[in-house]
């Protein structure tokens, strides 16, 4: 699924980010080393977004070097015993600020809780990562046959 148009996220990938499943993600350091994180993340349209410290590693990555990879395992195995995942490769987009809706909807989605437990929610320092897909992978109905 890789072209220079806008990825659509289909609809067995909006129901995997859409549960408590959380998602790894990968960055580059500095010196092209990969950097990876356990963050909560939700679709909105067409990007995956999430919530971070600007002080944080993967902040500070994205900042200097877009290009972002997410992998989301599913609770289900596929008709080969193979753990379904998703595999989402695209660029990010920094937006300075807190977000409490969206801090307070990835709790909810992923914790069960009404508000966001971690000052991130209200913070100064907040900032919201929005992923454009450049390409979708992985194991699962997600992958056309």
């Amino acid at each position: 699924m890789e072209s220079s148009a806008r990825v659509s996220i289909p609809a067995p990938a909006q129901a995997l980010l859409g549960s408590d499943a959380v998602a790894h993600v990968w960055t580059n350091n500095s010196d092209d080393s990969p950097q990876v994180s356990v963050v909560w993340v939700i679709a909105q349209e067409d990007e995956i977004v999430f919530g971070t410290d600007t002080n944080s590693q993967k902040a500070k990555n994205l900042a200097r070097d877009p290009r972002i990879l997410l992998s989301i395992e599913d609770t289900e195995r596929n008709e080969r015993g193979f753990q379904r995942h998703l595999i989402i490769r695209g660029r990010a987009a920094l937006e300075p600020g807190a977000d409490p809706n969206l801090m307070d909807e990835l709790a909810m989605t992923h914790a069960g809780l009404g508000r966001h437990p971690l000052a991130l929610r209200d913070s100064a320092d907040s900032v919201v990562v929005r992923v454009t897909i450049d390409r979708i992978s992985g194991i699962g109905p997600w992958i056309e046959s």
